[in-house]
């Protein structure tokens, strides 16, 4: 078997974004583009604006910027990951569902594809 790959050195933004697309092959319901976009935005926020709560209001702020969002789209799209489960609620706060997140800086991938006979 010819293993493939690739290594890559990116910016922090598209270190999240290219993980999500990844991630997001094996996923039993995909994420949008902006789906994709927007999580990876919050990922990128430095830990001073997130402050243990990675959606809270100053950090939708400092994404809705970015992306030239609403308050109203921010929501929408927030609630819609809600209910597609990548973002889970604990307790008031919103977090992301741990199998969408990388293992810090540096995240590997091992894939098998096998053909049916």
């Amino acid at each position: 078997m010819k293993v493939i790959q690739k290594g890559f050195e990116l910016s922090k933004k598209d270190y999240y974004k290219t993980h999500l697309k990844i991630v997001n092959a094996i996923l039993p319901v995909n994420m949008t583009e902006k789906e994709i976009e927007i999580l990876s935005e919050f990922l990128s926020l430095p830990e001073e604006t997130i402050k243990g709560n990675m959606f809270n209001s100053f950090a939708r702020k400092k994404v809705i910027e970015v992306l030239n969002l609403t308050k109203s789209g921010i929501s929408n799209y927030i609630n819609g990951m809600v209910k597609k489960g990548y973002i889970k609620k604990e307790g008031d706060n919103l977090s992301i569902t741990p199998a969408l997140l990388p293992d810090g800086i540096c995240q590997g991938y091992n894939f098998k594809l096998k053909m049916k006979e």
